[in-house]
């Protein structure tokens, strides 16, 4: 995987977004076409053909889905899912872990940060991998503190270009 041509995700979990879960709830709908227009500006005009996604529930999971989608249009993009730990969805409902694997089973590369079960540290770890590996990081955050935050605090300090998105 290229640095140069690679761009993360972080981002709140629905719990946090307007609508929740409902991705198709007007305000959430809204935030995702914005997020797709910021993708979209990330491939054509910062040549960035690699996508890493986090995972978790919420924005990481819908990043992957436009991803996936854009893939029709830009067939060359990749999309590399940075899984924190072993059982990272073991507490989800079956639902979600559905939606889950369905991702992983169509990314380009699946990478696990640990191949230990849930740790404190392992979603931070993950989020350092994912900006190491990057050169852009894309975030939806609504300044509070949190995961989101310490995401992008550390791009900040390993001064990646950073993209913001409130929701």
């Amino acid at each position: 995987m290229n640095t140069e041509t690679s761009c993360c995700f972080t981002g709140h979990r629905p719990e946090k977004l307007p609508n929740g879960y409902n991705m198709l709830g007007e305000e959430n709908f809204n935030m995702l076409m914005k997020l797709k227009e910021i993708i979209i500006d990330h491939i054509e005009n910062k040549n960035i053909d690699t996508f890493i996604t986090g995972m978790a529930l919420g924005i990481d999971t819908w990043a992957a889905f436009i991803i996936l989608k854009l893939k029709q249009t830009y067939p060359h993009i990749k999309l590399v899912a940075a899984v924190p730990c072993a059982n990272h969805s073991i507490k989800w409902n079956q639902e979600s872990r559905d939606i889950h694997q369905q991702i992983l089973d169509k990314c380009d590369t699946v990478h696990y940060v640990s191949e230990e079960p849930y740790t404190h540290w392992c979603m931070q770890d993950r989020n350092k991998w994912m900006v190491d590996n990057s050169k852009y990081t894309i975030a939806v955050w609504d300044g509070t503190k949190g995961g989101t935050a310490n995401c992008v605090n550390y791009a900040k300090k390993k001064n990646k270009e950073i993209s913001i998105l409130h929701p």
